[in-house]
């Protein structure tokens, strides 16, 4: 089974939201969501999977439509925020979600939704070693969040303390064999991948060409999008 592991593309902001924050994507997001749909039109896609949250969801639904396929929601796929009303992306999570960091960096994780992380890394191990079991076709796509990656990523790897860089809707791949014994064996084939922001498969495009502004509310606009 060949995994196709992606992160949601980016989504809006949300503070202090009287029900548990569940964000859709911004402009960006809409946008990286259909280059990624553009790239991955030329692979066989099997089945899909994605985390419960609207962004995984959005990140993947125009691939959904074009196959014909109903994507398969996998609660233990969410992030480690996944109860918390307030949703900070990562590169403005210290800064202008200070109040909340602080929190997390004193380990009040159950008071601001999170899970502790090694419930979280429990949970993410579990749901990734019953997908591998199941075996759901020859390729698969998993959409899903920067922290489920890099905890699936370090699983395989062997590494729980292992560091990978996620960027919004990139891809990254895994190779599942299930052995005779029906213990599946993963190996990384490749992490991040982003060419598709840049070129489409048959011509160079430069980078970020086409993108929206990145600039979050309250900042300068930006040049370029981060990486």
């Amino acid at each position: 089974m060949h995994v196709i592991l992606v992160r949601h593309a980016r989504p809006e902001l949300v503070v202090d939201s009287p029900t548990i924050a569940d964000p859709g994507l911004t402009d960006l997001g809409v946008w990286q969501a259909a280059r990624l749909a553009d790239w991955l039109a030329h692979e066989e896609i099997d089945h899909i999977v994605t985390s419960p949250k609207r962004r995984a969801i959005e990140t993947v639904q125009a691939m959904c439509d074009a196959r014909g396929l109903t994507h398969e929601v996998v609660d233990d796929l969410d992030e480690i925020d996944r109860f918390c009303h307030s949703y900070y992306p990562t590169e403005i999570l210290q800064t202008e979600g200070r109040v909340l960091w602080e929190q997390v960096v004193a380990g009040n994780f159950t008071e601001v939704g999170w899970d502790t992380p090694e419930n979280f890394n429990a949970r993410i191990t579990a749901a990734w070693d019953d997908l591998c079991r199941r075996s759901l076709g020859e390729r698969v796509l998993v959409s899903c969040h920067g922290g489920t990656v890099r905890s699936i990523l370090a699983a395989v790897a062997g590494n729980p303390q292992a560091s990978f860089k996620t960027d919004y809707a990139a891809i990254s791949r895994i190779q599942v064999d299930l052995e005779d014994d029906g213990v599946p064996h993963a190996h990384i084939l490749s992490v991040n991948e982003t060419g598709h922001f840049d070129a489409d498969r048959t011509t160079a495009g430069g980078p970020m060409r086409g993108a929206p502004d990145t600039a979050w509310p309250g900042q300068r606009r930006s040049i370029t999008a981060p990486r």
